[in-house]
């Protein structure tokens, strides 16, 4: 069985250097309602028997682009929330700590982060267990963060693949599961 990871296509939505938590909040929002800016998908000559989408509109639009059978929208799927790590009124702060410190709170379980990592790994799970497993190619499409937790569940259920450690926009990560087949051993009776 092989399964496709794809994150959306790069999202055209500019940021300032420096925030507030208010600003950077704000840019999250406006994050999730911009357009992406779609380029081409190596998708390996792979065909694809069924594609799964996050429920966010510049995920959507890549599966569109790259999958051109039914689309099963879920919301599992979705992103995993990024809010400001602390509260600023005045003081700011680089885009890329509100980034990155937003991801290390939600690391740590920090209650300023709307899902816990725990609920996460709960998302995924409920998600892979409620596929169809019958088919032998499964793309899915969806978020940055998301894939790159979404790998670690792969694994643990036998599935092998390159470890992602930056997970790139428009880029097709897959995972093989090799299917164990049960022979039938025969007994020797002429020994």
């Amino acid at each position: 069985m092989r399964i496709g990871l794809l994150r959306h296509f790069k999202v055209n939505c500019p940021h300032k250097k420096m925030m507030t938590s208010e600003e950077f909040r704000q840019w999250s929002e406006h994050y999730e309602r911009s357009r992406v800016i779609k380029n081409k998908v190596e998708m390996y000559g792979c065909k694809w028997d069924i594609c799964y989408v996050s429920d966010l509109p510049r995920a959507i639009t890549t599966a569109k682009e790259v999958y051109s059978g039914h689309l099963h929208i879920d919301k599992l799927l979705r992103e995993v929330d990024n809010a400001p790590f602390i509260h600023t009124e005045r003081i700011k702060l680089p885009f890329e700590i509100w980034h990155v410190c937003g991801r290390l709170a939600w690391y740590f379980k920090s209650k300023s982060q709307p899902e816990s990592r725990e609920g996460t790994r709960r998302r995924i799970n409920a998600f892979l267990d409620k596929i169809d497993w019958s088919q032998d190619n499964v793309l899915i499409v969806f978020h940055g963060f998301m894939l790159y937790n979404f790998q670690k569940e792969l694994k643990n259920r036998g599935f092998s693949g390159e470890k992602i450690r930056r997970v790139k926009n428009g880029v097709l990560y897959q995972f093989i599961k090799e299917d164990l087949v049960e022979e039938s051993i025969e007994p020797n009776f002429s020994e």
